[in-house]
C-alpha cells in the first residue's frame, strides 16, 4: 500500500498522522510525506504599480530577488516539517518505508499532482491548514483534495483520545452505486484489530413525485420506478456487504434511515461515535458541476465530526 501523507506542521496534520493507527493499515507499506511551502510573489512591484511609482528594471531584479530567497526558505522549512512528520510516521509504523519531501507551491494543486506521479492508493491531508485566513480567501486544501483528486483521499479531523485497546468504529454509507461498492472494498481490503465494528448505512433521501403527479403523471412514474431500483440495488449491496465484511471477523450492524443523505450520516456517525466514515466518490461532468451541485462526499468532508475517507478504484485513477 502507498500512502501519501500531506503535512504543514498544524494541529489537524499532527491528528492525521495519529489517526492512521486507526485505519486499518497493514504491517508494511510505502509512506511519502510531503510539505509544500508557500511561493513567495514579488508583491513591492504591485505596490509600485498601485501608488503609480515607475517600475524599473533594477527594481524587478530586487523584487525578483527578494521573492526567490523567501521561496527558498520556504521551501526549507517545508523540508523540516516533512522530516519531523517522517520520523513521527515511522515511530507508528516502524515497519513501512517512509520517505519525506519538501515543495513549493499551492497545496492542494502540489498534492494531487505528487499523488498521480507517485501513484498513491490513499491521500491523507488534515481538515484544516495553518493559515485560518488561506482558507478563507482559497478555500479548504482538504475539499479541494477530495473534489479534484482521481485517489481515495483521508481527511482527518483531531478526534476525542480513546484507549489504544478500543477497537476502531468504521461507517460505510451505501447507496447501491458502484461507487458505494469501492467504499465497501477499501474497508475489507485492510487489516483491522479484533473487535472492530462497522456500521453500514443506507439513506432513503424520500424523494416523491407526489407533487408533479397532478400535472406530469408520466414523468412522476419514471420517479417512483428510478426511486424503487436504487433502494431495491441499496439493500442488496447493504445485505452483500454486511455478509462480506462479517465473514473477515468484522462485527456488523446495518442502519436504514431518511432523510437527506449527507445530513444523517453526519448525524449518526456522531450518535455512534464512529472514528471513521467511508463513502465512494460522486463523479462530476466539469467544474461547474462540482460548484453547484456538491456530493454527499464533500458534505462529509465539510461537515463530520470524525476522520472521512473518500474511496475511489483503481479505474478512477488511471482515468487521467
Amino acid at each position: 500500500m502507498r500512502v501519501l501523507i500531506g503535512y504543514d506542521g498544524s494541529e489537524s496534520a499532527d491528528a492525521a498522522l495519529a489517526d492512521l493507527q486507526t485505519a486499518g493499515l497493514p504491517r508494511q507499506g510505502e509512506a511519502l510525506i510531503v510539505s509544500v511551502g508557500e511561493v513567495v510573489m514579488p508583491t513591492s512591484l504591485i505596490g509600485s504599480e498601485v501608488v503609480g511609482m515607475p517600475v524599473t528594471p533594477q527594481s524587478v531584479k530586487i523584487a525578483l530577488a527578494q521573492a526567490d530567497a523567501g521561496t527558498a526558505q520556504s521551501l526549507q522549512e517545508a523540508k523540516e516539517l516533512a522530516e519531523k512528520a517522517r520520523a513521527r510516521f515511522h515511530s507508528y509504523f516502524p515497519d513501512w518505508d517512509v520517505r519525506a519531501e519538501g515543495l513549493a507551491g499551492w497545496p492542494a494543486t502540489e498534492l494531487i499532482q505528487k499523488a498521480d506521479e507517485w501513484n498513491a492508493d490513499l491521500v491523507v491531508v488534515g481538515s484544516q491548514g495553518r493559515s485560518a485566513v488561506g482558507r478563507f480567501i482559497l478555500g479548504s486544501v482538504s475539499k479541494k483534495v477530495v473534489t479534484d483528486s482521481l485517489h481515495s483521499v483521508r481527511v482527518v479531523r483531531p478526534r476525542v483520545e480513546k484507549s489504544s485497546d478500543t477497537p476502531p468504529r468504521v461507517m460505510i454509507g451505501v447507496d447501491g452505486s458502484p461507487e458505494a461498492e469501492h467504499a465497501v472494498r477499501a474497508v475489507g481490503n485492510r487489516v483491522w484489530p479484533a473487535a472492530t465494528e462497522v456500521r453500514i448505512i443506507t439513506v432513503n433521501d424520500g424523494t416523491a413525485p407526489a407533487r408533479i403527479s397532478r400535472v406530469l403523471p408520466t414523468a412522476a412514474e419514471m420517479i417512483r420506478s428510478i426511486n424503487q431500483q436504487a433502494a431495491e440495488a441499496a439493500r442488496m449491496m447493504t445485505e452483500w456487504a454486511a455478509n462480506e465484511l462479517s465473514a473477515i471477523g468484522l462485527q456488523v450492524s446495518v442502519a436504514i434511515k431518511k432523510g437527506a443523505p449527507g445530513r444523517v450520516i453526519i448525524e449518526e456517525a456522531q450518535k455512534w461515535k464512529a472514528d471513521s466514515i467511508f463513502v465512494g466518490s460522486r463523479k462530476f461532468s466539469g467544474a461547474l458541476e462540482r460548484f453547484w451541485l456538491g456530493s454527499v462526499s464533500t458534505e462529509l468532508v465539510t461537515g463530520a465530526h470524525c476522520s472521512v475517507e473518500v474511496a475511489r478504484s483503481a479505474t478512477d485513477q488511471s482515468a487521467s
